[in-house]
Formats: structure tokens, sequence, C-alpha cells
């Protein structure tokens, strides 16, 4: 019975751990997604689907390149993610008209 007990405390603390090891991951990514998104935004690369925010960063996920200025030509690109890896990211993004920012608190 005691060793029963312990089991289940164990599963308890483990599925907590694994809970706060995918919001560290889901943060990471999205702290990364935001970032090129702020810099291909600065360089004048379109890649914003208006209300639209899984589709926006799809296109980053494939890349976009500013069309002219002096960034022209160059890829921003966020690393390869799946789509349940941006689904877990948006978590924690803020799509703002025209921009995609971190958000430190977690939306449901």
């Amino acid at each position: 019975m005691v060793l029963g007990l312990m089991a289940a405390i164990a599963m308890i603390s483990f599925g907590g751990a694994r809970q706060g090891a995918e919001d560290q991951k889901d943060r990471r990514n999205a702290q990364e997604i935001t970032s090129v998104a702020g810099m291909a935004s600065a360089a004048g690369a379109a890649f914003i689907v208006p209300g639209d925010e899984k589709a926006s960063i799809v296109n980053l996920r494939d890349g976009v390149s500013p069309t002219k200025g002096a960034f022209r030509g160059r890829l921003f690109k966020i690393g390869a993610m799946g789509d349940a890896e941006i689904t877990g990211a948006m978590r924690f993004i803020v799509m703002s008209g025209d921009e995609l920012r971190y958000n430190t608190t977690l939306s449901q």
C-alpha cells in the first residue's frame, strides 16, 4: 500500500515536471517566432495574414524575403517547427495588428 501511494505521488510529480518542460519548450519556440517576426517586419518582409496568427507563423516557417530595401532577397525563417510545435507556441504569442508579440502569460 505504501509503495502504491509512493508510485502515485511520483506519477503526479513527473506529470507536473513534464508539463513544465512542455511550457518551456513552447515559450522558447514563441520567443524564436516573435524574434524572427520582428526582424522580418523591420526589414519589410510581408508575412502577416490579417486575423490569422497560425498562417502568419507558417509563412515564417516557410521563409519570407523583403522585395525592396537593404534586406531585399534576405531570407527570414524560423527553425523547423511542426504544426504541433507552432500550436503550442501560439499560447505565448499575441497577434496585434500587423505584428506578433511574445506574451509572458500563458493563454489557453
